[in-house]
């Protein structure tokens, strides 16, 4: 049985059960097929009383803190019924994925866990490679014309942070494995880079910042000295790739036609000069940008700091698009209280991450911080929250805080 929910986490972390449902290969949503399932194979296979420690994790805590508050502000809320319930479900249903996931990770074996996030991260980066230079079915004409090439992930922002969180999971098992390690960046640097997506090179950059700063070990060694030395290195890095790629970016357009196409294509026409926007315009001034809800929502927060209530930046009747920024989905539809929790949440996170002496928790806590102004619903993402039972699950278990190690022969 544990086979079974190990594939069901591989499948949903790599949005590809949402895949199979859009082709036709699964009849039904994967909230009525695989996630049940999931949960019933939990049940029937862990006892109850082996959770009750992760009722007192701090991530437990904030969760279900955040679905009180969806059902409390369900009452004062204008946004149809309909979103209402969709919202109070889809936090149920993360609280308790998130639970599951996080006793699954630390109880079963660790090779069984390694294999478990390196598979759902080459389903993902795979997906993304083949869409990108063959093209995944398209299940709707509508999707056809987007060309989006996000692989099973669909939007290139959603396929780009999840392989950066499953990756960093993998790095977490390869700190003692520098071949396969520098071999694995390289795929993911690839991967997210094939992406286009803004928030998800600037997270792999901070994910190799701090990686090279304490050497890639999974305890604290970082220095303030080495890490200007490794910001300085990866800024130099990444300047230096810019500008090939600035330097190349019509010969990638000529020989490879499906660079000019969706997201790539985009961002390859404003390097060149040929897009009649810019970097900039993308985001302030076109009326959707994140620039211009972010200063639509601090406006609508500033007339209600106590919250329109649950989905209310989900309803169109009231707003054009989403927050696209977690911190301000919670202040708009929750609150500032909700805000003020969340914040104690991430801080809390800071000093448990010192006083277990696990850095990999620290990036993974850096990439939320970040994630949080990029998108407002990054516990809803899979990818996201099933590596989020991952780093937890070094920091509540039963036997050490470190992370276990996993023999050299089983990891590639």
């Amino acid at each position: 049985m544990k086979y079974a929910i190990g594939v069901i986490l591989i499948l949903c972390a790599s949005y590809a059960d949402i895949f199979l449902f859009r082709i036709g290969i699964v009849p039904v949503q994967p909230s009525s097929s695989f996630i049940p399932v999931f949960l019933i194979f939990c049940v029937l296979r862990y006892s109850i009383i082996d959770y009750l420690d992760i009722f007192k994790s701090h991530t437990f805590k904030i969760l279900t803190a955040i679905l009180f508050f969806s059902i409390m502000y369900s009452v004062i809320s204008p946004a149809e019924i309909s979103i209402i319930v969709k919202k109070i479900t889809l936090d149920l249903i993360t609280l308790l994925f998130y639970v599951f996931a996080v006793h699954f990770f630390r109880i079963e074996d660790k090779w069984l866990v390694f294999f478990v996030m390196l598979l759902a991260f080459l389903t993902l980066a795979g997906s993304l490679w083949y869409d990108f230079f063959i093209g995944l079915p398209k299940h709707s004409i509508e999707f056809k014309q987007m060309v989006r090439k996000g692989g099973f992930g669909e939007n290139p922002n959603q396929a780009s942070s999840g392989i950066k969180f499953l990756g960093l999971g993998v790095l977490a098992f390869l700190y003692k494995y520098k071949t396969k390690r520098i071999i694995f960046i390289a795929v993911m640097v690839i991967s997210v880079f094939l992406t286009f997506s803004r928030s998800g090179i600037i997270s792999i950059i901070l994910i190799l910042i701090f990686g090279t700063a304490n050497d890639w070990n999974i305890n604290f060694k970082i220095t303030l000295s080495v890490l200007f030395k490794s910001f300085f290195k990866m800024a130099f890095l990444f300047t230096g790739l810019y500008l090939c790629l600035l330097i190349f970016a019509g010969v990638i357009k000529d020989n490879f036609p499906v660079f000019s196409k969706g997201a790539a294509g985009d961002r390859l026409d404003l390097l060149l000069g040929k897009s009649e926007g810019s970097v900039i315009s993308e985001d302030i001034g076109s009326g959707g940008g994140r620039g211009d809800l972010l200063f639509m929502y601090i406006n609508e927060f500033k007339k209600n700091p106590l919250g329109y209530g649950t989905g209310y930046t989900s309803d169109q009747r009231y707003v054009p698009l989403n927050t696209h920024n977690y911190y301000l989905f919670l202040a708009v539809n929750y609150g500032v209280l909700a805000l003020i929790l969340y914040m104690i949440y991430l801080w809390y996170g800071y000093q448990i991450s010192l006083r277990k002496d696990q850095f990999y928790y620290l990036i993974f806590l850096i990439l939320i911080v970040f994630e949080g102004f990029v998108s407002h619903q990054i516990y809803y993402e899979r990818a996201m929250l099933i590596s989020l039972a991952f780093f937890d699950s070094l920091i509540y278990t039963n036997k050490t805080h470190n992370l276990p190690q996993v023999n050299n022969d089983k990891l590639l």
